[in-house]
């Protein structure tokens, strides 16, 4: 099977499942005698979100015009009605605007509506360009996307051992005390570019460093419940040189690495039980 139509096969897959979803959302609201104003903005986004799933051109509903004015101007009054942002100043579900005056808002929930590995299969698939923001109860992740590939990746904090500094040094591009003096005289965010700019590291050790933290912020993000998500459609702001990660290899390898973490969780779950018993 050809790499084009599995990728298809994927789509379509994942987009039955969040169809599924929805219909028994709408099924255990529509069985209620009534409910809020909101909870139907809120199901009418939900239907809106399955659709540009199956159909990445889906614009109106079946019984709205054609017209795409009309179209983005009805989806900008479920937005702000649900925000209760009635000037028209979007802001996402983590109270923050666009990333520049190139985004515009695509797509946004919470992550138990659309599970993030999924979410991110879809704009990978579809080849989106944009920044997605996830916020989880630890972390904000933050991934760039360009043409469907990961290009750029940061969280608002990180486990020892996984700062890009503590990956260069593990990788063997650069020692442990060239390392400290660098973080002496620059945010730590941007050791990278300064042991690059002293030639201190190589321009690829940097890169696979990156690519490295990248994955490993996918390791953790599995391990976690994601509590809103955010995506803008547009450029890449922070892209990486160097750093193009392949979205389905990205997700394949976060799976692996969590499935394996929960197998030795049971495996001690078994091996404390005989302990006990014994």
């Amino acid at each position: 099977m050809d790499n084009d139509l599995a990728s298809k096969i994927r789509a379509l897959e994942m987009a039955s499942r969040c169809l599924s979803r929805e219909v028994r959302t709408l099924r255990l609201n529509s069985a209620s005698a009534s409910h809020s104003p909101t909870c139907s903005v809120e199901i009418e986004r939900l239907v809106a979100l399955a659709r540009t799933i199956l159909d990445p051109a889906f614009e109106p509903d079946s019984g709205e015009s054609d017209d795409p004015t009309k179209a983005a101007s009805r989806r900008r009054s479920l937005i702000t009605r649900a925000h209760g942002d009635e000037d028209g100043s979007w802001t996402d579900l983590m109270g923050e605007g666009p990333p520049s005056a190139n985004h515009t808002h695509a797509l946004h929930g919470h992550g138990t509506v659309l599970p993030i590995p999924e979410l991110i299969g879809f704009l990978g698939t579809l080849g989106k360009s944009g920044i997605l923001k996830v916020c989880t109860q630890k972390e904000v992740f933050t991934f760039e996307f360009q043409d469907g590939e990961i290009v750029h990746g940061e969280a608002s904090r990180a486990p020892l051992g996984q700062r890009l500094g503590d990956l260069l040094v593990s990788h063997g591009a650069v020692d442990r005390r060239t390392l400290e003096n660098a973080r002496n005289e620059v945010p730590t965010w941007k050791v990278g570019r300064l042991l690059l700019q002293k030639r201190f590291i190589t321009r690829e050790q940097l890169s696979a460093a990156l690519r490295s933290q990248i994955q490993l912020m996918f390791n953790r993000l599995f391990r976690e419940e994601a509590k809103v998500y955010t995506f803008w459609s547009g450029p890449p702001i922070c892209a990486d040189e160097g750093v193009r990660l392949n979205t389905t290899s990205v997700l394949l390898e976060g799976a692996r690495v969590s499935d394996e973490a929960n197998d030795a969780l049971r495996m001690l779950g078994v091996t404390r039980v005989r302990a006990e018993a014994s």
